[in-house]
């Protein structure tokens, strides 16, 4: 019996000492730490104090993949991200068939309706994804990141950072003279855009959320939990940017650029235990960048309707060329100060509060 009692007790607080490990690293030798079983949420929880603070830190997502039933290793699950993608979106381009002509009845704007089937594809790599971990590891769809607790909250906190981040590297290159306003727009633009730009911001929110949830919230946590985080955070940002390479006009600056995304968001996952944010992050910087500011997005024409119709001028290193603002050399600086305020901000325990 006391066998018994001594490693159910060991089960019971093991994700403790994971959560430990990973706090000990705080400056303040004034922190306080104490542990307790919630109830409520049936899970472990870590209190901390910093200062006269007091805040609540769960479980790592990597712990709680590590209930799996399934961990693949790093080479059948990079080819599992892109299997799941590219049958996704095949399934899902097949089904929407019929949508499409249903849009076509009430809208005139043929690009707008396409754009708008290829990113609600993505419904069925969402789909793909839940059943494997559903059905396959045999744990909660919540693992993957999504708590309940303020979660428009922490979407739209998300999407306020994904536009300031575009919107900066804009700022810049504004600045530089490297963007100019195109004075004969093929798409609507303006107040006249405002319908088509909503509706289509519809596709994006489910788009930017795909990507992370397979990226971020499945493969980069499995990984982590069969390896290790970093090993999961450069692997998982590495098969992000390998998926944008059949994009058009990809070139080197773009990939790497696209891998420093992966980081960012990676690391904001890894410290925060929260995928809603960064679903927010990746929505708002591909909508900002195509149907805000009328750039391409990672090498994609989404010339469909755009508040503002800018085009890029000047060196295409510096500005990103055909293949949008994400693939230039401002957007690498904007994303390295992005990486770096993000550690800064988890120091003092920001993402934790």
């Amino acid at each position: 019996l006391i066998i018994s009692f001594f490693f159910y007790f060991f089960h019971k607080i093991s994700p403790i000492f994971s959560n430990l490990l990973s706090l000990l690293y705080h400056k303040d030798k004034k922190s306080v730490f104490v542990f307790y079983y919630d109830k409520i949420f049936k899970r472990n929880k870590l209190q901390v104090r910093v200062g006269e603070e007091m805040y609540l830190r769960e479980e790592s997502l990597i712990t709680k993949a590590k209930s799996s039933k399934k961990l693949p290793n790093f080479v059948w699950g990079t080819v599992l991200v892109l299997l799941i993608m590219f049958a996704g979106q095949m399934m899902g381009g097949i089904c929407l068939d019929p949508v499409y002509f249903f849009l076509n009845i009430f809208s005139s704007n043929e690009d707008l309706i396409i754009l708008f089937i290829s990113l609600m594809a993505d419904i069925f790599v969402l789909l793909l994804i839940f059943i494997r971990v559903k059905f396959i590891e045999k744990r909660k769809i919540s693992t993957l990141g999504f708590a309940k607790e303020n979660w428009l909250k922490k979407y739209a906190k998300g999407f306020l950072v994904g536009f300031a981040m575009m919107a900066s590297v804009v700022g810049i290159l504004f600045l530089f003279k490297g963007v100019k306003v195109e004075t004969n727009p093929i798409q609507p633009v303006g107040v006249k855009a405002i319908g088509g730009v909503l509706f289509i911001l519809i596709g994006w929110i489910v788009q930017g959320a795909t990507e992370e949830i397979v990226t971020r919230g499945w493969f980069m946590n499995v990984i982590g939990a069969r390896y290790n985080a970093t090993f999961a955070l450069i692997l998982s940002s590495s098969v992000f940017g390998i998926l944008h390479l059949l994009n058009p006009q990809v070139s080197i600056m773009a990939v790497i650029n696209i891998i420093l995304v992966g980081f960012f968001y990676g690391i904001y996952v890894m410290k925060s235990n929260d995928l809603w944010a960064v679903c927010g992050m990746h929505t708002a910087w591909n909508f900002a960048q195509g149907n805000i500011f009328g750039f391409e997005v990672s090498g994609i024409n989404v010339e469909v309707s755009t508040l503002f119709d800018l085009k890029l001028v000047g060196n295409d290193i510096i500005t990103g060329g055909s293949f949008g603002v994400e693939g230039g050399l401002i957007a690498t600086l904007v994303l390295m100060a992005s990486i770096f305020i993000l550690l800064k901000l988890d120091k003092k325990g920001y993402l934790t509060k």
